[in-house]
């Protein structure tokens, strides 16, 4: 059975669905700023396991985080698409195997994460409800890269 995975806010209304292993992942659509073929990443040193590095999108280095790996799966394997995402005035990118489509989803599909489960996926999960019989999750990208993190990889990517 296949998990269903909401980033961002959970607000009422339309996500991108794409695929990451055995995950199916809505974005909101709001922070989507495109999806586009993947582009050469270079590795960063010391950067924490699910982020690749820093790609050049658009002429901004931009942090790269394999999604898959970033929901514990294996990082074997290569992603198909990028999706670049609007986290405040940054940008970010997630790596994933197939874009899958837009769907409208509601409030009713969502609820709360339970506490145990909050501290087990450290802090990155914003609710825990339901979509057409399959879990879903919202996972707050604003909280992805420390403020360290994010500027370790501009500075890498800038050089």
């Amino acid at each position: 059975m296949s998990e269903v995975m909401m980033f961002g806010g959970a607000e009422e209304g339309r996500f991108l669905i794409v695929r990451a292993r055995g995950w199916i992942c809505a974005l909101p659509i709001q922070e989507v700023v495109e999806t586009m073929r993947p582009l050469p990443v270079t590795p960063v040193a010391d950067a924490p396991p699910f982020v690749r590095g820093v790609a050049v999108v658009r002429g901004r280095p931009s942090p790269v985080i394999h999604l898959a790996t970033l929901l514990g799966g294996s990082s074997a394997g290569t992603a198909q698409r990028f999706v670049s995402l609007r986290v405040g005035e940054r940008l970010l990118v997630l790596e994933v195997e197939e874009v899958l489509g837009l769907r409208r989803l509601g409030a009713r599909e969502l609820g709360t994460l339970p506490p145990l489960l909050a501290v087990a996926v450290g802090g990155n999960l914003e609710v825990l409800g339901t979509l057409d019989g399959q879990l879903l999750a919202a996972l707050d990208t604003s909280r992805l890269l420390t403020e360290a993190v994010w500027g370790r990889l501009v500075t890498a990517g800038e050089a």
